[in-house]
C-alpha cells in the first residue's frame, strides 16, 4: 500500500513554519543589547529612508517649480516684445514668427529651450517652432491655472515622444507653460509653452539629492551609534543589577534557611529546657524525699511515746538529744548541699580563672577529694553567662567523676584556643561511690543539662573514654556569648 504524499501547499507551509521557528529561536537566543541594536537599526534605517524619499521628492518638486518660474521670466523677456499683436489679433504676424525662430536658433536661448509654442487665451495653438498641428488644443486645466497667473510644469513628456523624435530631440525635456503679459497694461494676452532641456536642472537636482542622502545617512549612523552606546551601557547596568539581585536573593535565601534552622534549634532548645526543668524538679523532689524527709521520718520514729514516762525528764532529754542530734545535723547538711546546687555562686565580680577555681574548691570541700588544677592565663573580662556556664560544667563534671570514679585522678585544665575557652575535666577511673539504690538516670540528666547549657551559648561538648580507664569531658565556649 503506497501512502499519499502531502500536497505541495502543505509542504510549503511546513517549510515556512520550520524557518520561522528557527528564526524565533535565534532571536530569543540573542542578548538584550543585540535585540535593541537590530531593532533600532531597522527602525532608524526605515525611518531615514522614508524621510529621505519624501525630502527628495519635495526638493525635486520645489526645485523644478523654482527653475520653471525662473525660466518663464527669462523666456518672457525674450518673447513679450514679439507677441504683443495677439492682444488685438488671433494670429501672429509672419515677421514676429520669424523673429521668434531667430531667437531660438541664433541666440543663447537655444541652448536652454528646444521648442517654443504660443497659445491664445482660448487654448488654440497660434505658433510653434516645430510646426505642430494647428488644431491642437491646450489642456483646459492648464489654461485656467495659467490665466490665474500660475506657471505650470509638466516633467512627463511621454505623450510628446513621437513629436520630439521627429525633431531629433531627447524626450527628457521639461514642459513649461507660462502667461505672457501686455507690456503696458500687464494683462495676460497669450500663453507661452516651451520645452527646456533638463540637463541643467537634473545636474542641480542630482547634486542636491546626493547631498541630502549623504546628510541623512550620516545622521542615521550617528543616531544608531549613540543608541548602541546607550544600549550597551544600559545593558551592562542591567546585567550588574541583575547579578546583584541574584546575589542578594541567594544571600537572602541562605539567611532565611539559616533563620529557619535557628528557629527550629530554638524551638528544640525551648522544649528541651521544659523537659529538663521538669526533670530537675523531679530530681530535686527525689533528693528531698530520699534525704531530709527520710531522716525526718526517722526522727519522728525516735521521738518518745506520749504515754506515761518511765524515765526522769532530764535523762529523757539527754537520750532524745543524743539520738536526734546526728540526724538533725545530717538533715541540715543535706539541705545545704541542695541549696548550694540551686543557688547561683557568687561569680558577679570574679574573673573566669577564679570562677573555675571556686567550683573546684567547693567540690574538694564537699567530697574531701583532691583535684589537680592547670588553669592558664584567662581573660579578665568574660561575659557572665560564659563564667556561669564554665562553673556549672566543672561542677557537674567533677560530681560525675566522684560518683563514677570515686574521685581518683581528678584534674581540671582551662586555656584559650583562638576565640574559644576550652575546659577539660578528666579522671583516671575507679570504684563508683554511687548508692546502689540511686537511679542511673540522674547522671544522664546532668550530662543533658550540661550539653544544653553549652549549646545555648554556641559551644561544643565532647565526652571520651580513655583506653586505660577514666573519662574526659571537653567543653569549648566562645569568649563572646
Amino acid at each position: 500500500m503506497v501512502s499519499a504524499s502531502p500536497p505541495p501547499g502543505a509542504q510549503k507551509a511546513g517549510f515556512w513554519s520550520t524557518k520561522s521557528n528557527a528564526v524565533l529561536r535565534q532571536w530569543r537566543a540573542l542578548s538584550l543589547e543585540r535585540k535593541f541594536l537590530i531593532t533600532a537599526t531597522l527602525t532608524v534605517g526605515l525611518s531615514m529612508a522614508t524621510l529621505g524619499y519624501w525630502v527628495e521628492k519635495r526638493i525635486r518638486s520645489g526645485w523644478i517649480q523654482g527653475m520653471a518660474e525662473t525660466g518663464a521670466l527669462y523666456l518672457e523677456g525674450f518673447l513679450a516684445h514679439h507677441v504683443q499683436a495677439l492682444e488685438t489679433s488671433r494670429s501672429l504676424p509672419a515677421a514676429n514668427q520669424a523673429e521668434i525662430e531667430d531667437l531660438l536658433f541664433n541666440t543663447s536661448l537655444g541652448a536652454r529651450v528646444a521648442i517654443i509654442k504660443i497659445w491664445d487665451l482660448d487654448g488654440n495653438l497660434v505658433f510653434s517652432t516645430n510646426r505642430s498641428d494647428s488644431h491642437e488644443k491646450l489642456h483646459s486645466g492648464y489654461l485656467e491655472r495659467i490665466k490665474a497667473g500660475q506657471v505650470v510644469v509638466d516633467s512627463d513628456t511621454d505623450d510628446h515622444v513621437e513629436e520630439l523624435k521627429s525633431q531629433n530631440l531627447s524626450p527628457k525635456l521639461i514642459e513649461i507653460y507660462a502667461p505672457i503679459y501686455n507690456l503696458k497694461t500687464r494683462n495676460i494676452i497669450a500663453v507661452g509653452e516651451f520645452y527646456e532641456f533638463d540637463r541643467f536642472l537634473q545636474k542641480e537636482i542630482r547634486d542636491v539629492k546626493y547631498a541630502t542622502w549623504f546628510l541623512i545617512f550620516n545622521v542615521a549612523v550617528i543616531i544608531i551609534v549613540l543608541l548602541h552606546v546607550i544600549a550597551r551601557k544600559t545593558s551592562r547596568t542591567i546585567s550588574m543589577q541583575q547579578e546583584l539581585l541574584e546575589s542578594n536573593f541567594a544571600r537572602a535565601a541562605a539567611l532565611a534557611k539559616r533563620n529557619n534552622a535557628l528557629r527550629r534549634a530554638a524551638d528544640r532548645a525551648r522544649l528541651n529546657a521544659t523537659v529538663l526543668n521538669e526533670a530537675y524538679l523531679a530530681s530535686i523532689g527525689a533528693d528531698i524525699h530520699d534525704g531530709p524527709i527520710q531522716i525526718l521520718s526517722l526522727m519522728m520514729l525516735k521521738l518518745p511515746d506520749s504515754g506515761p514516762q518511765v524515765m526522769p525528764p532530764d535523762e529523757l532529754a539527754k537520750t532524745i538529744r543524743k539520738d536526734l542530734e546526728p540526724l538533725i545535723q545530717q538533715t541540715l547538711a543535706d539541705l545545704r548541699n541542695l541549696s548550694v546546687g540551686l543557688v547561683l555562686p557568687e561569680v558577679e565580680d570574679l574573673p573566669a580563672r577564679d570562677t573555675i577555681d571556686l567550683a573546684i574548691t567547693r567540690h574538694e570541700h564537699q567530697t574531701g577529694t583532691l583535684v589537680l588544677r592547670a588553669l592558664g592565663d584567662l581573660p579578665e573580662h568574660v561575659p557572665r553567662a560564659i563564667r556561669v556556664c564554665a562553673y556549672r560544667v566543672v561542677q557537674e563534671a567533677l560530681n560525675n567523676s566522684y560518683k563514677h570514679a570515686g574521685g581518683h585522678g581528678q584534674r581540671v585544665s582551662a586555656r584559650i584556643d583562638g576565640k574559644m575557652l576550652e575546659i577539660v575535666v578528666a579522671d583516671s577511673g575507679g570504684a563508683s561511690t554511687r548508692q546502689p539504690g540511686s537511679p542511673a538516670s540522674r547522671a544522664k540528666l546532668g550530662l543533658r543539662g550540661m550539653e544544653s547549657r553549652i549549646k545555648a551559648l554556641r559551644g561544643n561538648l565532647a565526652i571520651a573514654r580513655s583506653p586505660h580507664g577514666g573519662t574526659e569531658i571537653r567543653a569549648t565556649l566562645p569568649l563572646r556569648s
